[in-house]
């Protein structure tokens, strides 16, 4: 049995400029509960947990948002005006958060997605410890 001859990497096409040679992986859609914990256990100002606990209860338990409130749906449900909530939800999305599809998307329009960030998971359980051990 043979195998096909693997490509030198003077074979491989060139890569632009300034691209990552590793890109980063995926995130995968996250859970509601331990989603929200981490939102609540993090350093965003209070608003910004507000509008994202807001769009946490449109998800599912698995974090999936069937029915997508989308910017107007948490001005509605927040109180919030429409610039400040965009503020929240770009907080949001920067910090690992959310993830907008397609990616680049207006929030108006755009389907919302949790996301975990890296640890976020490991600083709402240190901080649920935490809290439980005070009381």
């Amino acid at each position: 049995m043979t195998t096909a001859a693997r490509p030198t990497p003077a074979q491989m096409p060139p890569r632009r400029p300034g691209t990552p040679a590793v890109t980063e992986a995926p995130r995968l859609p996250a859970h509601r509960e331990p989603w929200q914990k981490a939102v609540l256990a993090s350093s965003l100002p209070a608003n910004f947990r507000f509008v994202a606990i807001a769009l946490s209860t449109h998800a599912d338990g698995t974090g999936h948002i069937a029915q997508q409130p989308r910017l107007i749906g948490l001005v509605h449900n927040t109180g919030i005006n429409a610039r400040q909530v965009a503020v929240a939800l770009t907080a949001l999305r920067d910090r690992g958060f959310l993830r907008l599809s397609p990616p680049g998307g207006r929030y108006d329009t755009a389907d919302l997605i949790l996301t975990m960030p890296r640890g976020a998971a490991a600083r709402a359980r240190r901080a649920e410890n935490r809290s439980s051990t005070d009381a």
